[in-house]
């Protein structure tokens, strides 16, 4: 009881057990014959698996908070609330980690020096002793995941899902192997997704570079030269030159061509002509593309067909020959000239840039803000790379899943990510899903050495299936980690076999994520949901917004400006870790912390677990141990407060509900904050304080108990999803109703989703009408000096019966809040000397100040005070009626003079208001 409960919260020392309560309950896993067997409504969300080997993080805390909330909601609401967790084996950040460990612990060794199967036992051994890291962290900040469910994307189960889909796709066409040019990241050595190279705007330089024209162009060098090229120049010495621009030109190694638009008139006499290559000794022609803008530039591009995308394709359409210039690792290869090769690109570029002004073919550059992509994981800049990789053709896939958002079935919140997820799925590319690493899902093709043949099979094959040969080799990439996380929704349910799990569980009912993966994962898990599933996997998806420091900087590692949720938890507790969070978690709008102040960042969620502590050890005090009645008892003996409050509650229970379901957060944590601090801290514990000291009859007493405890209960159930241990340990030792049968726990307690049978009309605007009346009395006591202590008389004027009737109940409530001890109506009341206002409902309350204040040395210090501010007012005058001042000084401090004006004469008005009051005006 409430002698357990110490005079201060200690986080530490209630969040761990309860938690770990809740789970050996088996309070948090949901088995699938709950839904089947007894009929429950199941409430699905499964967790975006975080990296395997990655520590908590502020965006993580935000991500899992807001699932918890929606779990623990649902599942007070009686459903069958399933939060399946898990990780993903994150292919480049986990195999990065690795190498750098090996190469640290073994003299710089890689993972070649090593060999595949002992570089994997590495990995393994690696994830097996930190991986379960971050799911031991989520514990900690509460979340209420289903841990028996625990998955890992390279799990049995949901690698023959990965097979499985692989082999489907393949057979249906939509899996090939082609050359194509993909994003390459030197630095990770394996391709990228077009999601997975993150362009970034950055400032560089366009350069301008002279190609000279074959001899024989001359004469369609001056005919293109009289059509308006003026791109075409002739130099000192007689040759014909045409101008391209570049912001890599070390590509130009690779060049095999120049383009212009068939429709461009001005280069129309040289399309055919050739172009001698500096610095290669090579000739390339000149073709025709309508790729090319002939607005763009000069209208003439170089064309390096294999290091860009578009210039790949300019290729395929003009048979410009293909020519590679870059190794893997980004340096220049043997097709370069000699004094060239070996070169990183960077350092190749200048070398470049410095060869063309010696031969006098540097026509200059200027700054030019353009899109670099880098790789998502090391931040390299990615280079367009010409190879060989394994594809899946996602315009079949995408439409589906793009109907589904144009229905209505599909949500979106906030609502203007719909238009950014169906644009993208309009424009969908196809999605390169090989990665030239070991650690992954390796693809599932054998390749043949006698047929040149690919076998795709479900089952590791013992020989071709084109010819029969035993000379097959498996092929060294590995998927594209998207490609096991896309299948999440119905692969952590073990499909491909068809269980009781995938039939409870699927389709799921939300997704809670970052906008940062709408493409990578979000909309792909709905394309597959819809192909091997039929249906989409969740109903709504919610993007949070982003965590950001005070300064809106994203929170990095490299700016040092991250905070630990864990330190959070340890030195403030997870409810206020949470609280805070989801206090500023408005739909779609970034989150900010200062991470050099923990204590101030954290403040408000600290502050309210404070707060309901104090109220709860205050309401369990008061209460006591002895039997509470049930509400349906007292209703005869309720008051104005009794009936307010459970009308507050009923409301606020009501829009919390709609909150909670629309995904609003923050509008939750608002309604619930007003609620519990101002209506049920602020006010109602005040107003039942003397009743539950039996000031009053007894009956009165009881009611009292009665509703608080009913009230304490419904408050700490709304609040539970939001702030769960603090609540949960105050909820354990409320005094239950007489002939009522107490939850298990307030995890499984039902979810108090309002009754309009409560909402009182009446009892909330006489209500409204008392504390107005006094925060009034009290506004007025401070405002004329009188006395906290010091009893007064206040007269009411323009009150109907109703309010009277209110106000008389009250009357001892006024005397214990505001320290009223005659309170008089009528408009016939009231003379003499005294402060007025005028409550927002139109009564008019008068304050009679005689014997409260000593009303002589009151009005000498206001008419000094209304003498000084005359005075400062003159001042201010004389100098705005100087028009040197006016016109000479700078605006702003003319400005700030102006200012001061409108303030002194408002404060004067208002002691003049005072002094004609007290004077008996």
């Amino acid at each position: 009881m409430s002698d357990a409960l110490p005079t201060r919260l200690d986080p530490a020392s209630i969040e761990r057990p309860l938690y770990e309560r809740s789970r050996e309950r088996g309070l948090f896993h949901v088995p699938a014959s709950r839904v089947l067997a007894d009929g429950a409504d199941p409430y699905v969300i499964v967790i975006p698996p975080p990296n395997v080997t990655a520590v908590l993080h502020m965006g993580h805390g935000l991500n899992n908070t807001v699932q918890d909330v929606l779990i623990r909601f649902e599942r007070m609401r009686g459903r069958a609330a399933l939060w399946v967790p898990g990780t993903d084996h994150a292919g480049i950040a986990t195999q990065n980690v690795v190498e750098r460990k090996i190469a640290s612990e073994r003299d710089g060794a890689t993972r070649f020096d090593l060999g595949r199967e002992a570089f994997l036992r590495e990995v393994w051994d690696f994830v097996n002793d930190t991986g379960g890291t971050i799911l031991e962290q989520l514990e900690a900040i509460g979340a209420s995941c289903d841990w028996e469910r625990t998955r890992f994307t390279l799990d049995p189960g949901l690698s023959k899902a990965v097979r499985e889909v692989f082999v489907q796709l393949h057979e249906r066409g939509l899996i090939y192997r082609g050359e194509y040019i993909i994003n390459w990241c030197p630095r990770c050595g394996t391709a990228l997704s077009n999601e997975e190279a993150e362009a970034e705007e950055s400032e560089g330089r366009l350069h301008h570079l002279r190609y000279p024209l074959a001899p024989e162009a001359a004469a369609a060098a001056q005919a293109a030269r009289e059509a308006g090229a003026d791109a075409i120049e002739r130099t000192d010495d007689g040759r014909w030159t045409l101008t391209v621009s570049t912001t890599r030109p070390e590509t130009m190694l690779g060049d095999t061509g120049v383009a212009v638009h068939p429709a461009d008139e001005r280069y129309a006499p040289l399309v055919g002509a050739e172009v001698e290559l500096p610095l290669a000794g090579r000739r390339i022609p000149i073709v025709a593309d309508d790729w090319v803008d002939p607005e763009f530039g000069t209208g003439m591009v170089k064309v390096t067909p294999a290091h860009d995308p578009n210039d790949f394709e300019i290729a395929r359409r003009t048979g410009l020959e293909i020519l590679n210039v870059l190794t893997p690792e980004a340096a220049t290869n043997e097709n370069v000239p000699e004094p060239f090769r070996g070169l990183d690109r960077f350092d190749a570029r200048r070398a470049v840039l410095e060869a063309f002004r010696e031969a006098g073919l540097f026509a200059g550059d200027e700054p030019h803000t353009h899109a670099i992509p880098r790789c998502y994981r090391c931040d390299t800049v990615v280079e367009p790379r010409l190879s060989e990789q394994w594809f899946v053709r996602m315009e079949p896939l995408a439409e589906p899943a793009l109907r589904a958002s144009r229905e209505g079935t599909v949500r979106f919140h906030p609502d203007r990510w719909t238009k950014v997820y169906e644009e993208w799925l309009e424009n969908i590319r196809d999605w390169c899903i090989s990665r030239q690493l070991w650690w992954g899902h390796r693809i599932p093709a054998w390749h043949c050495a006698d047929c040149a043949g690919i076998t795709v099979a479900r089952e590791d094959p013992d020989a071709c299936a084109t010819c029969g040969s035993i000379a097959i080799e498996q092929d060294p990439d590995v998927l594209d980690t998207w490609f096991s996380s896309w299948l999440w929704p119905f692969s952590v349910f073990d499909w491909p076999d068809s269980g009781d799990d995938l039939k409870a569980f699927y389709p799921g009912h939300t997704l809670v994520t970052a906008p940062e993966i709408l493409f990578f994962w979000v909309a792909r898990m709905i394309m597959a949901g819809y192909e091997f599933q039929g249906e989409t996997p969740f109903r709504d998806v919610f993007l949070h917004g982003t965590v950001r420091d005070a300064k809106g900087r994203k929170m990095s590692k490299s700016l040092g400006n991250g905070i630990d949720p864990i330190e959070v938890v340890d030195r403030f507790g997870a409810d206020a870790l949470r609280y805070t969070v989801l206090s500023m978690c408005g739909v779609g709008t970034d989150i900010h912390l200062d991470h050099e102040d923990l204590e101030a960042a954290f403040a408000p969620g600290r502050n309210f677990a404070n707060k309901l502590w104090n109220a709860g050890r205050f309401t369990l005090m008061s209460v006591g141990e002895g039997t509470v009645a049930p509400i349906a008892a007292v209703e005869g003996d309720l008051r104005t407060a009794d009936r307010w409050i459970l009308s507050r509650l009923a409301k606020t229970s009501a829009g919390m509900t709609r909150a909670l379901e629309r995904f609003r957060l923050h509008e939750a944590v608002e309604r619930a904050h007003h609620f519990f601090w101002g209506d049920f801290a602020d006010w109602y514990l005040e107003l039942v304080k003397g009743r539950l000291r039996g000031e009053e009859d007894e009956a009165s007493r009881q009611a009292a108990r009665a509703v608080l405890v009913h009230v304490f209960d419904r408050t700490l159930r709304l609040l539970h999803p939001l702030v769960p241990f603090v609540t949960e340990h105050l909820w354990d030792r409320i005094p239950w109703p007489e002939g009522e049968e107490r939850p298990e726990s307030l995890l499984v307690a039902p979810w108090p989703g309002g009754d309009p049978a409560r909402e009182d009309e009446a009892a909330e605007e006489g209500m409204a009408v008392f504390q107005e009346l006094v925060t009034t009395v009290r506004s007025l006591r401070k405002e004329y000096g009188v006395g906290e202590g010091a009893p007064v008389t206040l007269v009411l004027r323009g009150a109907d019966p109703a309010l009277r009737s209110t106000l008389e109940g009250e009357r001892s409530r006024l005397h214990q809040l505001a320290r009223v001890e005659t309170l008089e109506f009528g408009d016939g009341v009231g003379g003499g000397v005294g402060a007025t206002a005028v409550l927002s409902s139109g009564q008019e309350v008068f304050l009679p100040l005689e014997g409260l204040v000593d009303l002589d040395r009151e009005r000498a210090r206001l008419a000094g005070e209304i003498e000084r501010l005359e005075g400062q007012l003159q001042a201010i005058a004389k100098k705005l009626a100087n028009e040197a001042f006016v016109t000479r000084a700078p605006a702003e401090v003319v400005e700030k003079e102006r200012q001061k004006e409108s303030s002194f004469r408002a404060q004067r008005d208002t002691l003049r208001e005072k002094l004609a009051i007290l004077e008996g005006v």
